[in-house]
């Protein structure tokens, strides 16, 4: 793929070109090349969109349809999106770096997610009965909240973009659907598998943009609820719009995760963890890992495993099923990153950074980074990158602060023995603890994932996501 898909607005049931020219080239992660341009939408055409979208639940044409109606519509969804999933793995994995043996399960997760929300509403009595003062005489209602603007992230944004789409659109929701301008090549597939579902007249809309986009569907009255995940910035942005306007937001916004090792852990096991926490997603994932905190009994013995398996890394082109680990995101996200470390070297850190990059790439990659000699108070931001802090600790207690002394409170792992490592876990201040394991994906598929601090507002999962775009109405014989 030389060039990524054509970007194409998907506006009142037709195909448009954003109106927008951001400026700002695209380019293969791997390779720096010019892939495509940023465009964004016009002032004219968002609001368009919303009306439309607004239009589109007044009228009922979808919010009034039964259960079985919404899932048989999301059920073609999801076989129109099995048949673009090799669009949908390429382009993540050419804009985002992450490596196409995942941008591949994100491709089969976009169609899962539609089938989940499907089974979920069959699942589901349209209203539940109460007594009250005559049988049956109370009726408990759960009601679609209204037009959804959905604000996706450049991190796996196709997976995370169609579990708020399909669980919106369950809910009885219609959509507007705004991608990162970072990673919006896989949108125009998942918005071409919903169209060719032929949805009734103005249930998806598809826009195009930067933050400005995102901040006019905030701010607009005709758009009842917001679900984003992105970035600390833009959480508080969206957050603060929306709670001016008492209007319902879920936010998703990371974690700076930590990564408990106990005097009693496995080292080997707990080794390969942190290197999974690592180079997941290149580190560019929410729940990946920003601190290890390692009893000093076993810090040097372990970061000895973690350098011997550094130095074996093979960090490649996302598109090579050889390469452990790709770049980062773009040239500005390296930077970034870049300067976040120097920072830390100023303030006395010494780094550990065993990996080689290959001299021969040309894209945006770097080397997995492990930081020494600062205290935890120091080290409190994420960075979002293939980087984590390293903090000993003498006793479980100090562990515990140590992981409790950021703001954000996503994920957290535990490698210890379990009659250790289960206090530890109970203490820590996080949606998410996982004990001996580190993975991408959920201890269950059923169960929430939970935010704490500034991590977020609201669980995420196929239930809790779609009743977020959901209200209550009660009505019954007083």
């Amino acid at each position: 793929m030389n060039q990524l898909p054509k970007q194409q607005n998907y506006i009142d049931g037709q195909w448009q070109a954003p109106q927008l020219d951001l400026q700002r080239a695209l380019h293969n992660a791997n390779t720096g090349e010019q892939i495509g341009a940023q465009f964004s939408s016009s002032a004219a055409q968002i609001d368009a969109a919303i009306q439309s979208a607004y239009n589109a639940f007044e009228s009922g044409r979808w919010s009034q349809l039964s259960y079985d109606e919404r899932a048989a519509y999301l059920e073609k969804i999801a076989s129109n999106l099995g048949q673009h999933g090799q669009s949908i793995e390429m382009c993540d994995a050419l804009q985002t770096g992450v490596l196409q043996s995942l941008t591949k399960q994100f491709a089969s997760v976009c169609a899962m997610a539609f089938t989940n929300a499907a089974n979920l509403l069959r699942a589901l009595p349209a209203e539940t009965e109460y007594e009250g003062a005559k049988q049956n005489a109370i009726v408990l209602e759960r009601l679609p909240l209204g037009v959804a603007a959905i604000i996706a992230p450049w991190n796996a944004p196709s997976g995370i973009a169609c579990h708020k789409i399909a669980s919106a659109l369950a809910a009885g929701c219609p959509v507007l659907f705004k991608p990162s301008e970072w990673a919006a090549g896989s949108a125009q597939a998942i918005a071409q598998a919903i169209v060719d579902a032929d949805l009734p007249h103005g249930t998806f809309q598809l826009l195009h943009g930067d933050g400005k986009v995102g901040a006019a569907l905030c701010s607009d009255d005709r758009v009842a609820a917001v679900s984003f995940t992105g970035g600390a910035l833009g959480g508080e942005a969206v957050g603060g719009v929306c709670g001016a306007n008492i209007k319902p937001a879920q936010l998703e916004l990371g974690g700076n995760n930590a990564l408990v090792v106990l005097a009693s852990a496995d080292l080997d096991a707990a080794a390969d963890g942190i290197i999974t926490g690592m180079t997941t997603l290149n580190g560019q994932w929410c729940r990946a890992l920003g601190r290890l905190i390692v009893h000093s009994s076993v810090a040097d013995g372990l970061l000895a495993k973690v350098a011997s398996r550094l130095e074996t890394l093979v960090i490649g082109e996302s598109t090579s099923a050889s390469s452990q680990m790709g770049p980062l995101v773009h040239q500005g996200h390296w930077q970034h990153v870049q300067q976040r470390i120097a920072e830390y070297v100023e303030l006395g850190a010494e780094l550990i950074r065993p990996s080689t990059v290959p001299a021969h790439l040309t894209g945006w990659f770097m080397a997995p980074t492990l930081i020494t000699g600062l205290s935890g108070e120091a080290c409190r931001e994420e960075i979002f990158g293939p980087v984590a802090t390293v903090h000993t600790f003498e006793t479980a207690e100090q562990a515990t602060q140590l992981a409790n002394q950021t703001d954000y409170g996503l994920a957290a792992y535990v490698f210890g023995a379990e009659a250790d490592a289960w206090p530890v876990a109970r203490k820590l201040r996080a949606g998410v603890i996982k004990i001996n394991g580190v993975s991408l994906f959920a201890l269950r598929g059923d169960l929430p994932r939970a935010a704490w601090g500034k991590s977020g507002l609201g669980d995420e999962g196929t239930r809790e996501t779609f009743e977020f775009f959901r209200g209550t109405r009660v009505i019954g014989i007083a």
